[in-house]
């Protein structure tokens, strides 16, 4: 999940179980409230995710303990066996003659010879008790040799065998971590996201508490927005260098949704204006894939839209904040100290930009779901007045 944009990322895995429109000042807390239920399920889930991977990984400590302690005693089967080889070999002409002696015993005249050359009875018996003692031994012997070295080969096979198993278990926990690993990043990146909106809708919250609103109240008859007719272009300089929709990623290299035009041309710090009158609606600051983000409400000609600002690298207006179309709110960001690589927060840029997005409704107090936000979304190019892609703008207008 590294280095994916927050766009399409929050498309896919924040599709929250958020649906109500907050009209009043109740709902919006109630949003609130099921903002935070879900962040503390993505933190258990987290926090299984991680206990398994714990778990993958002491299995993983064990397996591979087990195999060199295998390896060992295919190591003193090896040597048991050079052993019992060496044995055999020592012990072959005690052998030899003993099967001589025992030959004896192999029916024939000489067999008999030496039973019945016995001087009396009680030598008799001796010489008979005697060949059947050698012929035990020699069998015993043999019978001792081939146990040790099936016994030997049975666990040779059951060691290698087994060390085939124990390397397919590991890899399949080795993969099970990756993609609990994945998880926890994924999960990590929604934590990160539920918890930019639980900041933004508890600023907003306290906002509109501190203009008198109460829990009944319409969201729209405590704070009033201020109308313009028309947009302008939030930078008096710029160039389009991606446009709004699904594009290849340049930090990914796979396919995303992008919710705005990027406008490069401008070095960090220069100055991001409103592009109408308005009220700043939300403010996220540091997100992971985005960095600082100003959420502005507007009303043109009677109809609502939210423009939104990402990757500023300031912000220099708060939540309420009533602004103009002259109003600086912020400053271009998406290089240098933003960018995560260099120790800032931002992983979501390649270079110094300004992210202008514009969406129909009041994202916030017409609808909090970020999911319902995406759905909002709509070209800034149709009502900015944005020039095409490589072409350069010098003026706001």
């Amino acid at each position: 999940m590294n280095n994916i944009s927050k766009y399409i990322i929050l498309f896919c895995i924040l599709l929250l179980p958020l649906t109500i429109d907050a009209k009043t000042l109740g709902e919006l807390k109630t949003e609130l409230a099921n903002y935070k239920a879900q962040y503390s399920s993505n933190q258990n889930k987290q926090q299984n995710a991680q206990s398994e991977i714990n778990s993958d990984k002491q299995s993983i400590v064990n397996k591979q303990n087990e195999i060199t302690n295998n390896q060992q005693k295919v190591i003193d089967a090896t040597n048991e066996s050079a052993e019992l080889t060496k044995e055999i070999e020592d012990s072959k002409e005690e052998l030899e003659k003993l099967m001589q002696a025992y030959q004896l015993s192999s029916g024939d005249n000489l067999y008999l010879e030496y039973i019945f050359d016995s001087t009396s009875y009680e030598d008799l018996v001796y010489r008979y008790a005697v060949s059947d003692e050698i012929m035990e031994y020699i069998n015993g012997k043999i019978n001792d040799y081939k146990n040790k070295i099936q016994k030997n080969d049975e666990l040779k096979s059951y060691i290698a065998n087994r060390q085939v198993q124990l390397e397919s278990d590991i890899n399949s926990l080795s993969e099970s971590i990756d993609s609990l690993g994945d998880e926890i990043d994924s999960l990590d990146e929604e934590a990160a996201s539920i918890s930019d909106q639980i900041s933004s809708t508890q600023n907003l919250i306290n906002y509109y508490v501190s203009l008198g609103c109460k829990d009944s109240d319409s969201l729209d008859s405590c704070a009033s927005v201020m109308g313009d007719t028309r947009f302008i272009r939030p930078l008096t300089r710029g160039v389009i260098t991606s446009y709004f929709s699904y594009r290849v990623s340049p930090i990914s290299g796979k396919v995303e949704y992008h919710s705005g035009d990027d406008i490069g041309g401008n070095s960090m710090g220069t100055n991001v204006y409103s592009i109408a009158n308005g009220v700043v609606g939300k403010i996220i600051y540091k997100s992971n894939c985005g960095g600082n983000m100003v959420f502005i409400y507007h009303t043109i000609n009677g109809i609502k839209y939210t423009s939104f600002y990402y990757h500023l690298s300031q912000v220099n207006v708060s939540i309420g904040q009533k602004v103009t179309n002259h109003t600086v709110i912020g400053a271009v960001g998406g290089a240098g100290f933003t960018l995560k690589s260099n120790g800032g927060w931002d992983t979501c840029s390649t270079g110094a930009h300004l992210h202008l997005g514009l969406a129909t409704g009041w994202y916030g107090r017409d609808y909090v779901a970020w999911s319902s936000f995406v759905s909002h979304y709509i070209d800034p190019r149709k009502l900015v007045g944005l020039p095409s892609m490589g072409v350069w703008f010098y003026s706001r207008y």
